[in-house]
């Protein structure tokens, strides 16, 4: 739920995934982009990683991590799927 509350004004149109997981006293956060996402939708996510770890007491960490990956390419997500955008499914593409 604090995934999900910190994404709130934070999902830029690039954002395809964001899913998180926790290893021991880390939050590993991962945020899933299209490869023409901008520092600025990069700097959306990290602030929402911001809010996530602002829930958890000391010693608690974050570990963040960027993926720049385009469809039909589906991402591998950590434990807790957070956002999954819709997209068209590889198998309903027009052949070419």
């Amino acid at each position: 739920m604090s995934a999900q509350r910190a994404l709130w004004g934070n999902v830029p149109p690039t954002l395809r995934a964001v899913s998180i997981e926790r290893r021991g006293d880390t939050i590993h956060f991962r945020a899933v982009f299209t490869s023409d996402a901008t520092d600025d939708d990069v700097e959306l996510l990290s602030i929402a990683a911001a809010e996530v770890i602002a829930d958890f007491p000391a010693p608690t960490t974050i570990h963040e991590e960027w993926i720049r990956l385009d469809p039909p390419t589906k991402p591998e997500n950590l434990r807790y799927l957070v956002f999954l955008r819709a997209e068209k499914p590889y198998w309903a593409e027009d052949p070419e």
